[in-house]
């Protein structure tokens, strides 16, 4: 089977005969990139239709558009009756343009997707009131496994948001990457910590145990200072899923 009878791309041209092939729930579709589809009501709603019925989907990807956002809704709340694990919006899409506001109604769908595994907000700009909404959907979140968020310009303010999750809430994510998120030294000493504080015992002990990584690469998100703490955090976290894995 060729890769491309695996993904269809819904761009001008192209809408029906893609929302016939989710619609008919083609066994070899598993995955689907969402372009322009989405300016018009019409198949906007035809294609929420056919998702509704959809199990042989496994990754979405939202490509970069200005999309209506009662269209997008549409189709978002379809994806939560499908076995869609992976969810890709952009890079630079104009969904997140306004930082927060977009962020809070993506996120709010996407992360209450039981099925739902990983989410890539790659260079969307969601800055940091997108990072502290996003960490406040993530706290209790029990599904979700990695997030990637690089090149969203967080910040310290965005990345002590995530750190406070991590810390305190999440032992879901095994990933999140941060790179080129213009993090300095508080954020930095806030990560660090939210995996591995070793202030008390105590601290040490309620720090989190799960998470693997934070970045692609690690000189791109953390400074010397705390690089080797987050590095030997990481593969304590490692070897302890490699041992229960063992038992």
């Amino acid at each position: 089977m060729n890769r491309y009878d695996r993904i269809a791309t819904a761009t001008a041209g192209t809408h029906l005969d893609v929302i016939r092939r989710v619609d008919s729930n083609d066994p070899f579709l598993e995955e689907l990139a969402i372009g322009d589809i989405l300016d018009d009501e019409r198949t906007a709603t035809l294609l929420a239709k056919a998702l509704r019925g959809n199990t042989n989907l496994r990754r979405v990807m939202f490509r970069q558009y200005g999309y209506d956002m009662d269209h997008f809704h549409t189709v978002l709340s379809a994806l939560s009756d499908t076995n869609v694990s992976k969810i890709s919006v952009g890079p630079q899409s104009q969904i997140l343009q306004y930082e927060g506001s977009y962020a809070m109604a993506v996120g709010t769908q996407l992360i209450s997707l039981h099925s739902l595994t990983k989410l890539d907000l790659n260079a969307c700009h969601i800055g940091p009131s997108g990072a502290i909404v996003l960490s406040a959907l993530l706290a209790d979140n029990d599904t979700l496994k990695e997030l990637h968020l690089p090149e969203n310009e967080i910040g310290d303010e965005g990345a002590v948001a995530v750190a406070h999750m991590l810390k305190n809430k999440n032992r879901a994510l095994k990933e999140i990457v941060l790179d080129n998120n213009g993090i300095m030294a508080h954020g930095q000493l806030a990560l660090r910590n939210a995996i591995f504080d070793d202030s008390s015992f105590e601290e040490l002990a309620r720090s989190n145990h799960v998470l693997q990584s934070y970045f692609y690469n690690p000189r791109s998100v953390f400074g010397k200072p705390v690089m080797n703490d987050i590095l030997l955090s990481h593969a304590a976290n490692l070897r302890s899923k490699s041992a229960k894995a063992a038992v």
